[in-house]
């Protein structure tokens, strides 16, 4: 019986210092991220029976145990990873929109509308140099003005894509760490710290990709992707690559196509091809889907559109990406299928380096694509890129086209304060020979069936020929076209192609011209007498022949009498009438018509609503989150004031152990002085 009363103190006394122990470790990491609170683990350790009589043995510490709600963190997981998604698209967003900044004083809309406003001005004072001062720099606020703000946008998508890359790299280094500390956790069950720092690591990875952690009974976690794409099970890894535009092909089983899908260009879009009848390169027929299948491309009528595409000279554009097929010697068969990302996305590598697409994907109601990534930060940098900053670029170099081709068709044809001795296109073909439609000029694709007219004129202005030039861009060429020139005008024009591409018209001496009556689209398409250069937001500029003499801007235009009269301000006024009237802008095959300036409002109107709905969203998303979190804290985080309560008990506890030490030897001295 004395025996049992030593080794019960002896038990409770150890179990006190390993209570306490416990106790001061949750008040030493109160302040440490991930740190679990651990509890130690009682249980009894039976009785024996002396005398007919049982009695207790005492009590053993059989763990350390850190307190975990597993349900709790799966519910904070999911919440986690939808702020990290709405914080890192609402960040960019924020930023988007104060690009976009529009006031009375400055912003986009309000230099457009200065521009076109100058022309007014000029109309009612068409020789005044003064005005023709003032329009260019009026121009040059608006050249600046999309200039500065196609680069900023340009370089947020360089940021958000090196971003993209680190968060990768890092996800990376989680999936290897959670799968070390598996290893770990395998060789030592009982260290709950070990846990504690892969539970952390898991909430990391959370807010890079949203994931799901599954626990079987040996306590090895697996994680897989929103998905269900395997990141981690137990030691085995599986990891995450970011790599550029590619294409994959899923042929049907009994598909003996040989060749290759290829493709040029970029977009944010993903094109899904799937063929729907059996055939030869440029006979099949082929549906797209820009949502991975869940959706396909319709006309204006609501019907399937249907597509064929044969080799590199006979390609079809979908969404701006050039897609054609090469080397095929067999049939396409319906069903087979192809995937084209022409832009950089996201893949789970499996065992055999095979790359299987997870980048995040939204369909066309903005609902996320359940077979891709659908949270983290990495989901709301894709959505970001892919739904609005390149979509918004594209929306402002499509603006500034249309403002560049409108503004050039016009003025192409007018005439300034002085006729010109030479003019040379902003322009450049790549094949001369070539058809103009086939021709590589930026705007080939404008150029339609007409004519222009050249009025040559002598040293004293009056009118010494004048001719008309045919235009077939299905037939003509640039050569073709500097020949009809030089045969019209010989001896007092010339017209020559560079090196380079560009066209060039000369005068003789004592001979200058004007043009007009453009109903081709020839001139603007070669640049030849334009007010601007360049094909979009990020290269607009003002044509550098009419900054270095602003008496060739173009006010007025030719008459019928082949001369140009004082006061003509026809050109102008058609420009000024640009600020409403509608045009056609982007995609030639269905262009929005509208207005520039409707189109510019619409720009950052979405931009704006985007921005307000994301702040909405990372409201509701940081209150779902933080409810979650807070709860698991309420389970394992350390209330210092409560573990001071718990080190007080176990204090008396280790206290009234060793009065049990004190009272049995008491006892065994009394019991040895009785002998």
């Amino acid at each position: 019986m004395i025996s049992n009363l030593f080794n019960l103190g002896s038990k409770a006394i150890s179990n006190a210092q390993v209570a306490i122990s416990t106790t001061s470790n949750n008040i030493a990491n109160a302040d440490t991220t991930g740190y679990q609170r651990a509890d130690a683990v009682y249980d009894s350790t039976g009785n024996i029976n002396v005398g007919g009589t049982s009695i207790g043995t005492g009590a053993d510490i059989i763990s350390i145990q850190a307190n975990w709600d597993s349900f709790i963190e799966s519910q904070y997981l999911s919440t986690s990873a939808d702020l990290a998604a709405s914080n890192s698209l609402s960040g960019y967003l924020s930023q988007m929109d104060t690009i976009f900044n529009q006031s009375d004083d400055e912003g986009l809309a309000t230099t457009q509308d200065a521009f076109l406003t100058a022309w007014s001005e000029l109309s009612m004072y068409p020789d005044s140099t003064a005005e023709r001062e003032a329009l260019l720099g009026e121009a040059e606020s608006l050249v600046y003005s999309l200039n500065s703000t196609s680069s900023e946008l340009s370089n947020m998508q360089y940021t958000v894509e090196d971003e993209i890359s680190e968060q990768v790299a890092t996800a990376n280094e989680y999936i290897d760490g959670i799968a070390l500390l598996n290893q770990q956790i395998a060789a030592a069950p009982d260290n709950y710290e070990l846990s504690a720092s892969r539970d952390q690591m898991i909430r990391e990875l959370d807010e890079l990709i949203g994931i799901t952690v599954v626990v079987p009974s040996d306590g090895q976690v697996k994680i897989y992707t929103d998905g269900g794409m395997p990141l981690v099970e137990g030691s085995e890894t599986h990891n995450l690559v970011y790599t550029s535009a590619r294409s994959t092909e899923s042929l049907m089983p009994s598909s003996t196509y040989d060749g290759d899908v290829s493709f040029s260009g970029s977009s944010s879009e993903e094109l899904l091809l799937e063929f729907t009848s059996t055939g030869a390169d440029g006979s099949a027929e082929f549906k797209v889907s820009l949502d991975g299948g869940k959706t396909w491309a319709e006309d204006e009528n609501g019907d399937t559109l249907i597509y064929t595409a044969g080799d590199a000279d006979n390609s079809v554009n979908i969404e701006g990406v050039e897609v054609y097929f090469s080397g095929g010697t067999t049939d396409h068969v319906e069903g087979d299928r192809y995937t084209i990302v022409p832009k950089s996305g996201l893949y789970w590598q499996g065992n055999d380096s095979t790359l299987i697409n997870c980048t995040p994907l939204t369909d066309d109601s903005g609902v996320d694509v359940s077979s891709r990534s659908t949270g983290g930060s990495l989901s709301g940098l894709f959505k970001l890129r892919d739904d609005e900053l390149i979509p918004t670029i594209d929306n402002l170099n499509d603006m500034a086209e249309a403002l560049i081709w409108e503004v050039n068709e016009i003025h192409s044809q007018g005439a300034g304060l002085t006729s010109h001795l030479s003019l040379q296109g902003t322009y450049s073909a790549e094949d001369q020979t070539a058809t103009l439609s086939n021709s590589g000029l930026t705007f080939a694709d404008k150029i339609e069936s007409g004519s222009f007219s050249i009025n040559t004129y002598d040293a004293d202005g009056a009118l010494a020929s004048n001719a008309s030039i045919s235009i077939d861009p299905s037939t003509d060429s640039l050569d073709d076209i500097v020949a009809a020139i030089n045969t019209a005008f010989p001896g007092s024009l010339t017209a020559s192609v560079d090196s380079d591409g560009y066209l060039k018209l000369q005068s003789a001496t004592d001979v200058s011209f004007e043009l007009s009556d453009d109903t081709s689209g020839f001139l603007a398409a070669a640049g030849i007498n334009t007010f601007f250069e360049g094909s979009d937001a990020s290269d607009i500029a003002v044509n550098s022949y009419i900054q270095d003499d602003s008496s060739h801007i173009n006010c007025g235009e030719v008459g019928t009498d082949g001369l140009v009269s004082s006061g003509s301000n026809d050109i102008a006024k058609t420009i000024n009438e640009l600020m409403t009237k509608d045009v056609n802008i982007g995609d030639a095959s269905s262009p929005q018509v509208t207005s520039l300036s409707e189109y510019l409002a619409g720009i950052v109107a979405e931009v704006g609503a985007a921005a307000r709905t994301a702040e909405t969203q990372v409201v509701c998303d940081s209150s779902a989150a933080q409810l979650y979190y807070d709860q698991q804290a309420s389970v394992s985080g350390v209330n210092v004031d409560e573990e001071l309560i718990n080190l007080t008990r176990q204090q008396q506890q280790y206290e009234a152990a060793c009065q049990i030490i004190t009272v049995t030897q008491s006892m065994f001295d009394t019991i040895l002085g009785m002998v």
